[in-house]
C-alpha cells in the first residue's frame, strides 16, 4: 500500500524568464515579453505535468508504506532523502541508517545501510506503518523541454499562423512519463 501527501508548499517555476531569453536570443533589456514568457513557462510546465502525471515544481513529498520500502520510489526525480519514520505502536519515530540510491536512468530507491536485524519491528496494524519523506524536483530534460517549447512558441508562432512544435521535443518527456 502506498499513500502520498505533499507536506511542503510547492516552489518556484523550474525555469526562469532569463533562461528562456538567453535561449531565444532576446536581450535582457527587452522586458515587454517578460509577462508572456512567464505565462508560457507556467502553461508549458502544466502541460508537461499533465502529460507525465507528476508535479515538476520542487516540493517535499511524504510516501507511506505498509512495510519497509523496497524497490524504486514512485516519484521522480528525487533530489534528497529527508527522513524515514516508523510506527512503533505509540507514534512515529525516526529510523536512521537509510540512504538514497540514485540510478542513471532517474529512478531512486531508499536502502537501509545497516544490519537488517536492527530495524525496529513494525506493529501489526492495517495501513501505513513506514513514512519516507523526500524532496522532489524537476529534471534537466524537463527543464530543457520547457525552455525549448517556450522558445518555439515565442519565436515561431503568430496569431495568424500558429505552428506545432517539432515532434522530437516530446521525447524530452519520455523519461518522466508513467508508461502504465
Amino acid at each position: 500500500m502506498l499513500l502520498t501527501q505533499t507536506i511542503t508548499a510547492l516552489g518556484n517555476e523550474p525555469v526562469t524568464v532569463a533562461e528562456v531569453k538567453v535561449s531565444a536570443r532576446i536581450d535582457d533589456d527587452i522586458t515587454e515579453l517578460d509577462g508572456q514568457i512567464q505565462t508560457l513557462i507556467s502553461s508549458t510546465r502544466l502541460a508537461a505535468e499533465h502529460e507525465c502525471e507528476r508535479q515538476f515544481l520542487p516540493h517535499t513529498l511524504q510516501l507511506g508504506f505498509s512495510g519497509w520500502p523496497s524497490g524504486a520510489l514512485p516519484a521522480a526525480p528525487v533530489t534528497e532523502l529527508v527522513g524515514v519514520e516508523a510506527l512503533d505502536g505509540t507514534g512515529w519515530v525516526p529510523v536512521n541508517g537509510f540512504a538514497l540510491l540514485q540510478t542513471i536512468c532517474g529512478t531512486a530507491s531508499v536502502v537501509y545501510t545497516g544490519n537488517p536485524s536492527e530495524l525496529p519491528a513494525l506493529p501489526v496494524v492495517e495501513g501505513e506503518r513506514v513514512r519516507v519523506k523526500v524532496k522532489v524536483g524537476c529534471s534537466e530534460n524537463i527543464r530543457a523541454y520547457i525552455i525549448a517549447m517556450v522558445v518555439h512558441q515565442i519565436t515561431t508562432a503568430s496569431a495568424a499562423q500558429p505552428t506545432n512544435p517539432p515532434s522530437y521535443l516530446a521525447g524530452l518527456l519520455d523519461r518522466e512519463r508513467s508508461w502504465v
